[in-house]
């Protein structure tokens, strides 16, 4: 055996010297024990700290989820908010160019009477050119003819009384076509007044957020009226039928009371009139649409 090792046998070892040396061993069992458990401890706090930064990481990803689903669901407000703003713009600007062509058809007409007065006084006066110079040929002849005279003196004031009627006649349709002009003024700033207190009183505003959301396309095609229908979470339209549309809508109605909200569109150059687009949209807000019951 080496001399710088002790031999633990019990058959070796005496009493003095076994104690010292398992004490020995004992002491660095223990601080093995001591450094392990350490070692343990700090581990252990350096996956409490990586479970901390996980769990704040999870907390800010659910908060920017939540952000970004309640900016989606506004954009999308905004969005049918202004689609309906706009078919509402088609229509009234169909109604203006129905209301021109009515203005100029009655412009027109009046116009067309103006000539025809016009004509009828270029006639009088020109047969009044022509008795004026009757007279001046017959002057000659007055004796003889005073009794044809005074046949073209009464000729001469019927012709005079029918060419003032026309004067007349001229001063008022000038006068009732610049009535026309002026109420055409007074209606235009009536009803842009009347727009205005419309708006203030209609509250609260019409609105997508929380409803129920459908969409229908109303246009002509070649003349025929052609509808198309989109449920909510449908990616394209569905072409229905009249009658189908509005079996589709009560039954949507009934499922959803008071929370059904019909987005129609009416597509630029659609081919309808605005009394045909006023008609459609009339008939499916009124009867279906949760603003309108």
């Amino acid at each position: 055996m080496n001399d710088d090792f002790i031999d633990l046998r019990s058959g070796n070892l005496s009493s003095e010297s076994f104690w010292p040396s398992f004490t020995d061993i004992m002491t660095v069992v223990v601080m093995i024990f001591l450094i392990t458990s350490v070692i343990l401890m700090v581990r252990n706090m350096e996956l409490i700290d990586q479970l901390r930064a996980s769990l704040l990481a999870e907390q800010e990803a659910s908060e920017m989820i939540r952000s970004t689903t309640e900016v989606n669901a506004t954009l999308e407000e905004q969005l049918a908010h202004a689609q309906h703003e706009l078919s509402v713009l088609r229509m009234q600007l169909m109604q203006s160019s129905e209301d021109n062509e009515m203005l100029s058809m009655v412009l027109a007409d009046k116009e067309q009477q103006i000539i025809v007065i016009m004509s009828d006084n270029q006639k009088l006066q020109g047969e009044l050119s022509n008795t004026e110079q009757q007279v001046a040929s017959l002057d000659s002849q007055l004796q003889q003819v005073i009794i044809d005279l005074d046949k073209l003196r009464s000729n001469y004031n019927e012709q005079s009384t029918q060419l003032k009627t026309a004067e007349d006649k001229l001063i008022i349709l000038s006068e009732e076509n610049e009535a026309q002009a002026r109420q055409l003024v007074s209606v235009e700033t009536d009803y842009s007044k009347l727009k205005v207190k419309y708006d203030k009183l209609v509250k609260p505003e019409r609105t997508a957020k929380g409803k129920y959301v459908v969409e229908v396309n109303y246009e002509k095609i070649k003349g025929k009226g052609r509808i198309r229908f989109k449920d909510a979470g449908d990616e394209s339209y569905t072409t229905l039928s009249s009658n189908a549309l509005h079996k589709k809508l009560a039954a949507l109605k009934k499922e959803h009371p008071k929370q059904l909200y019909i987005k129609i569109i009416i597509p630029e150059n659609s081919g309808l009139s605005y009394s045909e687009a006023w008609e459609f949209m009339k008939g499916i807000l009124y009867k279906y649409d949760y603003y309108y019951q």
